[in-house]
């Protein structure tokens, strides 16, 4: 069953790579240690591959570690400062430096983490993946998938557009990247400081930054989170698929939410995965 796909695999000397703040620590469990433990006992690769695959997967773990201690701090000195302007009316306006920080950071390691998630596809395919940043807001990672890959992986190109490059995954992330490049390179006017301004509003109520009219910037960021890293979750398990020995193994997707340990894919041994799929009416790969 899925649940016996663990990590470490044999011959593997635990080691602890990071302290994981998340809730059920689900960066370990299902960016590192799940994966690792499919390619180990799943896939063919070996090698400079698997080390390569592991480096990425490490290295991808732990900017989406940044990107979730940067969300988690804008919250903590967003309460802080609401909490300061309720206790003492007198508080004067604050058009606050952390908040741009927190929120600046957020934005600009999401897009590095999707830079960087991106060349999981070269132990996969080796000299062929030539793709080095998520183009085009991931269209050009989708284009030179279909470009790049035979008639054997038709199937799995497919799975890839139906999970990842979706059409509400496009939608947040032209938002997120657009605001990254508003930030960072000035355009579309720039992102302004009273954007991040916090302040008494004569009802007494507290303004705090703004995502819309409707919706916190804080909300926005949770939001954020929980897409970026359904999108990472989705992209490294159809990656390895790229590699399974496919007559022994099958895999489906199950949604999880975020707060469960287990991930949203279920690895199993092939026959077992079929009638299951059958039983279920689930998505196959």
């Amino acid at each position: 069953m899925a649940d016996e796909i663990a990590f470490p695999p044999p011959g593997f000397t635990a080691v602890l790579v990071f302290d994981d703040p998340t809730p059920n620590t689900v960066i370990l469990k299902r960016i590192v240690e799940f994966p690792m433990g499919v390619a180990a006992k799943c896939t063919d690769l070996k090698g400079e591959e698997m080390n390569d695959f592991i480096d990425l997967i490490l290295l991808i773990a732990r900017k989406m570690l940044s990107v979730y201690k940067h969300k988690e701090a804008y919250h903590a000195e967003e309460r802080r400062l609401e909490e300061k302007f309720k206790a003492d009316p007198a508080t004067p306006r604050v058009h606050s430096q952390e908040l741009f920080e927190e929120f600046d950071v957020f934005v600009v390691q999401i897009k590095s983490t999707l830079d960087h998630m991106v060349k999981i596809m070269r132990p996969m395919l080796g000299r062929k993946w030539t793709m080095y940043t998520f183009a085009d807001k991931g269209m050009g990672v989708l284009t030179s998938l279909q470009r790049n890959t035979g008639k054997h992986y038709v199937g799995r190109v497919k799975m890839m557009e139906a999970f990842v490059f979706t059409k509400r995954n496009f939608e947040w992330l032209e938002a997120v990247i657009a605001t990254r490049d508003r930030a960072n390179h000035n355009l579309d006017g720039g992102l302004k400081v009273e954007t991040f301004a916090v302040f008494r509003n004569p009802d007494s109520t507290v303004n705090v930054p703004m995502w819309t009219a409707e919706q916190r910037l804080a909300t926005m960021m949770d939001i954020t989170w929980e897409n970026f890293f359904g999108l990472v979750e989705d992209f490294i398990m159809i990656a390895l698929h790229f590699r399974f020995k496919i007559d022994e193994w099958g895999m489906f997707r199950d949604h999880q939410p975020l707060s469960s340990k287990r991930g949203s894919w279920k690895v199993m041994p092939k026959a077992e995965a079929d009638a299951l799929i059958a039983k279920l009416g689930a998505t196959p790969l």
